[in-house]
């Protein structure tokens, strides 16, 4: 892998304003190489900053079927493919990531394909399977589900908040600024602590507050911004 000096790297430099950025919520990269032919279980949504579903690819089911053939997205649940947002990243990462995964995606409105008024939506893949790889247990699978539905949505409007003064290298105040927007009370802010007591009983040993489970499950995201231009070219991506 070259070396990945980040002094001449777009995202790194400017902190990837209007560029694709996404971050890991839980998972990441793999190198395993897909077969030729294969399916995944996926789910992907694109929200606005508002935390607003501007598209579902399946409102009635918790989950899509994802076909590809020759490593090329054919269909999904059984359909052929008409419209799917920011569709080469969406193949991208349904090709190159563990076993799950979840991860946020910034798309500036000059990138983006989904109708928005605003300069960014933002999208949400979560990924539970694929063809050849071991299927997310139940506990993952109830797990992201519940991140999925009481963590995303708030963490995507405290996102758009800071977006802009955003730059890499910076995550411990970042995670320190946007806990502090997360836990501003509102009508959902008990989907937040039932989130929050999910991640402390799964990854946390001793007791702690809400506020420092929080942060701790921020830093954990937002320590390692990625750009699909830069992970292609670093060989994070290969398929």
């Amino acid at each position: 892998m070259p070396d990945m000096c980040c002094s001449d790297d777009a995202l790194y430099s400017s902190g990837g304003k209007g560029s694709m950025r996404y971050l890991f919520l839980h998972g990441g990269h793999s190198q395993l190489p897909p077969p030729d032919n294969f399916s995944v279980e996926a789910k992907l949504l694109v929200q606005n900053t508002h935390g607003e579903i501007i598209f579902d690819d399946s409102p009635d089911q918790p989950t899509s079927q994802y076909q590809f053939i020759n490593r090329t997205l054919k269909s999904v649940n059984g359909e052929e493919v008409t419209y799917i947002p920011k569709q080469l990243f969406v193949e991208k990462m349904l090709m190159n990531v563990s076993i799950p995964t979840l991860l946020f995606a910034e798309i500036p409105r000059d990138h983006a394909d989904t109708p928005s008024s605003e300069n960014v939506s933002y999208v949400t893949l979560l990924i539970l399977g694929r063809t050849g790889v071991e299927q997310a247990s139940f506990q993952d699978y109830e797990y992201l589900k519940s991140m999925l539905q009481l963590f995303v949505p708030r963490f995507g409007r405290a996102i758009s908040r800071i977006s802009d003064a955003y730059l890499p290298g910076d995550a411990l105040n970042l995670s320190h600024e946007v806990a502090s927007y997360m836990m501003v009370p509102s009508g959902d802010t008990n989907n937040l602590r039932t989130f929050l007591a999910m991640y402390a009983k799964r990854y946390m040993l001793k007791s702690s507050s809400e506020r420092e489970v929080l942060e701790r499950c921020l830093l954990h995201m937002l320590k390692m911004p990625f750009e699909l231009s830069s992970a292609i070219r670093y060989g994070l991506i290969l398929y």
